[in-house]
């Protein structure tokens, strides 16, 4: 596979992945305020106050974007709900969807957490963490050069509060299903506009100048995208850990039902 296209096939990859594992984790990290707090009322607390710096940059990023792009808003909360169907709503910003909105400022809009939350994890990961020096201690192959890296990494001061706050924002930031309602007409949008430049035989010019940028763009959020599934196999191996042994210690056990819901 040539190295211009694999920035993006693995952003592509990366998300899939990303997706598979929130989904996973949010249920089993209710599952595990469940068990820790004994009621569904309480559970549901701890749950949102765990995923909560996730939760409000992820409806911080959908306000700023609504609000650069002139969309009127109007509610903004970041207190979970429970919803009819048993899954919980950990937040919201309520913009007007009037007929002059269009697919293209509603799907900036439902896709702004994601842009947002990739340039936070990036910023934590070059001024915190060096990602730069342990990217490049990985591909040398070399063994003694990544283990003084990794312990480099591990002196980091507040360690665990940065790894937290990378594994909130990395839980918050994928567009939820209505987020991505817009989506299917933006595509739709992009590809007439991408006929109407085939047509017009300006398409090979302006993919030769966007090709650079992009690459070099998707190659960031790679990274970004790599550093959040990371971080969420670590606290995806905590969270079952817990969960097996809280609930042997109460000898109870979380069952899980077709919505997900604990």
């Amino acid at each position: 596979m040539s190295s211009a296209i694999m920035p993006f096939f693995w952003v592509a990859i990366a998300l899939i992945i990303l997706l598979i594992m929130q989904r996973w984790i949010h249920t089993h990290l209710h599952g595990l305020s469940l068990l820790f707090m004994g009621k569904p009322e309480r559970a549901i607390i701890l749950y949102a106050i765990i995923l909560l710096p996730g939760v409000f940059l992820h409806e911080l990023s959908h306000w700023l974007a609504a609000t650069l792009l002139g969309v009127r808003t109007s509610g903004f909360s970041i207190i979970p709900k429970m919803q009819p169907d048993g899954t919980v709503q950990l937040g919201y910003v309520e913009y007007f969807k009037g007929r002059t909105l269009g697919p293209i400022r509603e799907s900036l809009i439902g896709g702004a957490p994601l842009i947002v939350g990739t340039a936070v994890i990036l910023l934590i990961g070059f001024r915190v963490f060096s990602v730069t020096e342990l990217t490049a201690a990985f591909q040398s192959g070399q063994l003694d050069s990544l283990v003084a890296t990794l312990e480099q990494l591990y002196q980091t001061p507040d360690f665990l509060l940065w790894l937290y706050l990378l594994f909130a924002i990395a839980n918050g930031m994928m567009p939820s299903r209505s987020d991505r309602r817009a989506w299917p007409a933006f595509v739709l949008t992009m590809v007439v506009f991408g006929i109407i430049l085939s047509l017009l035989g300006w398409t090979g010019l302006i993919l030769d100048s966007l090709v650079g940028p992009a690459t070099t763009v998707f190659s960031y959020l790679g990274l970004a995208l790599s550093m959040a599934i990371g971080v969420n196999i670590f606290f995806m191996v905590v969270i079952a850990g817990l969960e097996n042994l809280l609930g042997r210690a109460k000898g109870v056990s979380v069952v899980y039902g077709p919505s997900d819901s604990a």
